[in-house]
């Protein structure tokens, strides 16, 4: 265990407001992602079986979620595990290989509340995640908020978003 001092960017997951970052501390998170898609490791941070489960169980449907290519990467990669201004990135219990996308998918759904931030993941992460993996990575990501409310018993806004997007999402995919 490692101390840091630095402040979590958010104490939720979901953001309600855009963090102030810099470029550079943009630019060094796509390093720390690409060093760590370098590693050589046989932990799995997410199965075939789990993504496939997950978006059935969710939207009620199967459809080809098949991954072609899978990275090694955080996990779970979202606002209250980033810090800044300087960058570091906390809770590694999820790292492994994944599904190309699926830290990218993470910061993107959990900032959806804040719109500018949203486009700019999109944009700085576009290769990631408008290919048919990154695809499945955000369905995923939003059949997990939809399965999550449904356990707890509770629909709110990230509900609502993750179900509307995750539907045009297996409207694509299809």
């Amino acid at each position: 265990m490692t101390f840091i001092g630095e402040p979590v960017i958010s104490t939720a997951y979901t953001l309600d407001k855009a963090p102030e970052l810099t470029d550079q501390w943009w630019e060094e998170l796509s390093t720390a992602l690409e060093s760590l898609a370098g590693t050589d490791t046989d932990r799995v941070s997410l199965t075939q079986e789990d993504i496939d489960r997950s978006i059935r169980e969710a939207f009620g449907v199967s459809i080809d979620t098949d991954v072609s290519r899978w990275v090694i990467g955080h996990g779970d990669l979202h606002w209250a595990n980033l810090t800044a201004p300087r960058l570091s990135l906390l809770d590694w219990d999820s790292w492994g290989l994944m599904p190309r996308g699926l830290d990218a998918a993470k910061l993107w759904e959990s900032a959806f509340r804040v719109p500018a931030l949203t486009e700019e993941i999109t944009e700085r992460w576009a290769p990631d995640l408008a290919c048919r993996d990154g695809k499945v990575s955000r369905l995923w990501v939003c059949a997990n908020r939809v399965l999550g409310a449904r356990r707890r018993g509770e629909v709110n806004d990230q509900t609502e978003h993750a179900s509307r997007v995750g539907k045009s999402l297996l409207s694509e995919l299809s």
